[in-house]
């Protein structure tokens, strides 16, 4: 007796998705809506590292907006079915578009191609749509053209603009091409308690993994902890206001009406508003006086 093994068949798009923006949640949404009227489960194809870090000489300029668990996660929660992650290397960089896609039909039982606007594959990117649609057409694989995704007021969303935008301590327009407000994780950890000393004890963040981090200054933040709390806080991204010699940025959040011990707990904060820069105090006292404002006027905007 023979068993017949029907082998099951994605509709795909790939790209890297980093920070899965709202320009990458309309070529998403259109794989889910082509897999759903095609009846055909979808799968996203990414990649892992960043190709600009693989085949970049200063791989250490790149911040990336999204760990890859984190890019996994979200890509997951628009509906797509299957997350392949393609190890990027030196020499998957050198393969033509036709062996790209040649290993997406074999290797990952892909019959067909939802492409974004201005995507391209292959050794220097030399596969935009007309050959990738060349390709597949040989190969008899569907391939769709999906069109790109416009802001309100007509332009372009991409990572590279999300990461000036970020870096210039431009949260609001940020989070509205991110589509969601930008976030970091990372475990509690011990620092010097100084804010304790006066009444705003802080929760200082080791990141999980190598990420952008905004630009120094004080932030209105939301607050996850144990994936289970949604809390509001001031957070606080810079050198350390105490005179510390370290050149190292800290992540430190001040979180309202909470008291309880969560060293070494993971943590996660979103950026919601950019509210100062950073500034020099005289002393414990100014500091104080500075931080009591900034949290009366986060708590006034939070109940606005």
């Amino acid at each position: 007796m023979f068993l017949l093994l029907t082998v099951m068949k994605y509709i795909a798009t790939t790209g890297f998705f980093d920070g899965v923006h709202r320009g990458h949640a309309a070529v998403l949404n259109r794989l889910r809506e082509t897999g759903l009227s095609l009846n055909m489960p979808v799968c996203a194809v990414t990649f892992w590292p960043h190709p600009r870090i693989v085949l970049n000489s200063e791989p250490e300029k790149l911040k990336l907006l999204s760990s890859l668990e984190e890019k996994k996660r979200r890509i997951k929660a628009l509906g797509i079915d299957r997350v392949v992650i393609i190890p990027f290397t030196r020499e998957f960089a050198d393969i033509s578009p036709q062996e790209f896609i040649v290993e997406l039909a074999e290797k990952y039982d892909i019959s067909g191609l939802c492409v974004g606007y201005d995507h391209h594959i292959g050794k220097n990117r030399t596969g935009g749509f007309d050959a990738i649609k060349r390709i597949c057409d040989r190969l008899g694989m569907f391939c769709e053209h999906v069109p790109p995704f416009m802001t309100e007021d007509n332009r372009i969303i991409s990572s590279q603009k999300i990461r000036e935008r970020l870096t210039e301590g431009n949260i609001e327009e940020a989070n509205s091409m991110l589509g969601y407000s930008y976030t970091l994780s990372g475990t509690v950890v011990h620092g010097k308690q100084i804010g304790r000393t006066i009444g705003f004890p802080t929760a200082n963040i080791e990141l999980k993994s190598s990420r952008l981090i905004p630009c120094d200054g004080v932030y209105d933040a939301g607050i996850d902890v144990d994936s289970r709390h949604s809390l509001k806080g001031m957070l606080y991204v810079g050198r350390k206001p105490d005179a510390d010699s370290s050149p190292k940025t800290v992540i430190e959040v001040n979180i309202f009406d909470f008291d309880r011990d969560i060293y070494n707990q993971e943590i996660s904060v979103s950026f919601e508003h950019f509210v100062r820069k950073n500034m020099t105090f005289n002393s414990i006292d100014e500091m104080k006086a500075q931080l009591t404002e900034d949290k009366r006027l986060l708590e006034l905007r939070t109940k606005n």
